[in-house]
């Protein structure tokens, strides 16, 4: 009796799991496939029943280079191949893992099979590399899983909505630091992209985005001033999200919010617990438009805000809803 085989495809963008020493040091290096499949058990591979297809993305990328344009460039060719196979592998780079897997994760609602990222602090074939061991468990989570975005890492499967890298160096580098956002059902009922408007994004669409910590050392005078021209701002704010004193910044934000539609997040400096609206200290923020994200991970956040502004861009939702669906609570 034949055993039905999953089928997995597998996407490799580049990366520290798969670099090779270059000229000014470590540089993503081509035809992975054929450097990992040698280190996969064959009697391994039987007992998970699965059939690995590889793609090489041309050019492969350091982690540190990838942005939205990336991000739309993934999702459309993961719609495009989704019929033909029965769950995904991305390995890519630790460094932008967490904001590659929350953007799939937002412009993906509609994607049946398990897409599961991996990555590594060492590359393959390295003394002591955590390569191999992590895209074995990629494998396994993948065949087992019916669907959703997952990051595999040290022998963690964690929520792509709420996962950060916290270490540069320990093999045990990312953790899930709130429990999973309920995105799939707090998103425009409409809220998806074809294949075609993603390509298209992923040639013209920037969005102008700002992270901004509120430090305690910020010149007032000075932000005020830097704020022009942004599509979205988000702030990092003290504790359970407080501010500094900064009534000319806020006033501008106020502004912007009012006149340009800028649409201004507010996440916590701190990894756990969130913001709330429980101290005075914050409330010029709330009074200048601020949205309060809640226990948002300022990565997520920023990978859910470019998601929102490609949708406002095809006119699927209005930029008055932009602040709705980013609040996701």
């Amino acid at each position: 009796m034949s055993v039905v085989k999953n089928k997995v495809r597998v996407i490799y963008a580049g990366g520290t799991i798969g670099m090779l020493p270059g000229e000014n040091g470590l540089e993503p290096g081509s035809h992975f496939a054929s450097r990992l499949l040698p280190l996969l058990d064959e009697s391994w591979l039987k007992k998970l029943h699965c059939e690995l297809s590889f793609c090489e993305l041309s050019p492969l990328l350091d982690s540190s280079a990838m942005n939205a344009s990336h991000w739309f460039s993934l999702a459309a060719q993961l719609l495009d191949e989704q019929n033909q196979y029965d769950s995904f592998i991305l390995l890519q780079g630790t460094d932008t893992l967490a904001w590659t897997a929350g953007a799939l994760d937002c412009l993906l609602t509609h994607f049946s099979p398990p897409l599961v990222l991996t990555a590594s602090q060492l590359p393959l074939g390295s003394p002591n590399s955590d390569a191999l061991a992590n895209i074995q468990f990629a494998l396994e989570q993948a065949v087992q899983l019916e669907t959703g975005c997952f990051i595999a890492f040290a022998k963690q499967l964690l929520p792509a909505q709420a996962t950060r890298k916290f270490d540069s160096q320990n093999l045990d580098a990312f953790t899930a630091v709130n429990q999973p956002l309920a995105s799939k059902h707090f998103w425009p009922a409409n809220g998806y992209l074809t294949a075609k408007q993603l390509r298209q994004l992923a040639g013209s669409f920037q969005p102008k985005l700002l992270r901004l910590p509120l430090i305690p050392s910020l010149n007032d005078a000075w932000l005020a001033q830097q704020l022009d021209g942004l599509d979205g701002l988000i702030l990092e704010g003290l504790g359970s999200g407080n501010s500094p004193c900064l009534p000319l910044t806020f006033k501008r934000l106020t502004e912007l919010h009012l006149t340009q539609g800028l649409v201004i997040g507010l996440t916590s400096q701190c990894w756990q617990g969130g913001v709330n609206q429980n101290y005075a200290a914050s409330a010029d923020l709330y009074q200048a438009g601020v949205v309060a994200l809640g226990k948002m991970t300022p990565e997520y956040a920023e990978a859910r805000l470019v998601c929102l502004l490609a949708l406002n861009h095809f006119n699927i939702i209005s930029a008055a809803d932009l602040p709705l669906y980013w609040l996701n609570d």
